[in-house]
């Protein structure tokens, strides 16, 4: 996402991020999709920020694949309009039978992190991270944002920068 004239677009760059997302739209998967993370992150963002990241945004699963160089260059997740409202982002690795495709934060040295089969890492919107590249296999990720609710009328004020083909999104 870029901020283009006034107005948060998607730009396709594919030196810069290569990578597939998949929108998961079945209603009821998302529902409980949301209710595990509450259950599970919710309290535990609460506990380490003193934060109630009371609303999810974006269910996709993305996948990084090594045959077409999946990674993410570095970034950060709240510098338009349109994602203005988001607060942390969340990892979940969905399989891992992978190389590559680890978590890094460069302006924090070379080190990288790679949640478990199922496990999450949390961090805020605001810092610099990328995905280095897949170098074998595939990577499956979930990856949502969590905010609150004075996150969400931020969110809501701002549906009016979202470009063309931007959606606002649902399920929050």
């Amino acid at each position: 996402m870029r901020e283009v004239d006034g107005k948060t677009v998607s730009i396709i760059d594919h030196s810069y991020k290569r990578r597939s997302d998949l929108t998961i739209r079945d209603k009821m998967l998302c529902e409980s999709l949301k209710a595990r993370i509450h259950h599970r992150l919710r309290p535990a963002v609460n506990r380490a920020f003193s934060f109630d990241a009371a609303r999810m945004e974006r269910y996709i699963v993305a996948c990084y694949d090594a045959t077409t160089g999946g990674h993410f260059r570095p970034h950060r997740d709240n510098t338009t309009k349109g994602t203005a409202h988001r607060r942390f982002a969340v990892t979940i690795n969905l399989n891992e039978d992978f190389d590559g495709g680890e978590l890094r934060f460069p302006e924090f040295g070379r080190r990288t992190y790679r949640a478990p089969l199922g496990g999450a890492i949390v961090f805020g919107c605001g810092l610099l991270h990328e995905a280095t590249p897949v170098t074998r296999g595939r990577r499956y990720a979930f990856l949502p944002f969590l905010y609150d609710d004075a996150a969400a009328a931020e969110r809501a004020a701002n549906n009016v920068y979202l470009g063309e083909g931007v959606q606002p999104y649902r399920y929050g």
